[in-house]
């Protein structure tokens, strides 16, 4: 359950980015920093609410590689708003 958590944060991510970048007009780095700040405390909650025992080894592994997929995901979707408004503007 919590490691499907922590992919529904990533995704949470990209929404998030895209959105700043589609509706907000952001740049793309304050964006993807936006997404994955937004993941990391989702991150920090969960993780603090399970037990020790209950956390799956995925979890224990280093904040920095949860934060680095929650980047590559807020990138992602930074850059699809970015092409979409690009290709909406050039028509």
């Amino acid at each position: 359950m919590n490691e499907t958590l922590l992919w529904l944060l990533y995704l949470v991510s990209a929404a998030v980015a895209f959105f700043a970048v589609q509706k907000l007009g952001w740049r793309i780095v304050p964006s993807m920093l936006a997404g994955t700040v937004v993941t990391m405390v989702g991150w920090g909650l969960i993780f603090l609410l399970t037990a020790e025992d209950k956390r799956p080894a995925f979890w224990r592994l280093d904040l920095s590689m949860n934060a680095s997929f929650a980047l590559i995901f807020a990138g992602a979707g930074a850059a699809t708003a970015l092409a979409m408004k690009s290709s909406q503007s050039a028509d």
